[in-house]
């Protein structure tokens, strides 16, 4: 009678991490209550493999990502850069920690970038799969250490060759995807789990 029940919740467990991105969340400590959020524009680590353009793509999704919550207010991004114009150069996390307590906001969600590289070939047929990762922060006011993180790497393949990913389908149809698109999916994930409070 126990190996039915096993065989089935190691089912449960697959398909729920075939429809989900691969997502990892690690808490500190509690959230608390995130009224208004800071998002500082997101970096690229020292060691970056891929597009230097990738800053400036993945800040543009998490502000987006955070603007859509009805969780928090997020801070207007002009009074954002003007603050940080006057946070010396530090570590993201202090920067982020004394950006949040600038702009008077709860906290401040920043990402920093290890890969970000393109697919080469099309939407129906790569030589080179597109490949991500990065981090999400989340600092609260005045600290200087993440209360929240959240890790995302992913490089695309074939479905046939892991069902696991079945995920990316849901998410952006049967086809092979951009480095962009790849992070939309993680970025999305990260910070509606983030607004659910869910680790």
């Amino acid at each position: 009678m126990r190996r039915p029940t096993i065989l089935l919740l190691l089912l449960a467990v697959g398909c729920s991490r075939a429809v989900t991105p691969p997502v990892k969340i690690s808490a500190k400590q509690d959230v608390g209550v995130l009224r208004t959020l800071a998002v500082m524009p997101a970096i690229a680590s020292p060691t970056m493999i891929g597009d230097p353009a990738a800053p400036e793509v993945v800040s543009k999704l998490v502000f987006e990502a955070a603007s859509r919550q009805t969780a928090w207010s997020v801070v207007d991004p002009a009074k954002t850069r003007a603050a940080l114009e006057k946070i010396p150069a530090d570590s993201p996390e202090v920067r982020a920690g004394a950006l949040a307590s600038k702009v008077r906001a709860d906290a401040a969600l920043t990402a920093t970038i290890s890969t970000y590289r393109e697919r080469v070939g099309s939407a129906y047929g790569v030589s080179e799969p597109a490949s991500v990762s990065l981090q999400l922060l989340l600092v609260r006011a005045g600290r200087k250490d993440p209360s929240w993180k959240a890790d995302y790497t992913f490089t695309q393949e074939p479905l046939a060759y892991n069902l696991l990913n079945f995920w990316g389908v849901l998410r952006a149809g049967p086809k092979w995807l951009t480095a962009e698109d790849l992070a939309r999916i993680g970025v999305d994930e990260a910070v509606n789990r983030l607004a659910a409070r869910s680790p």
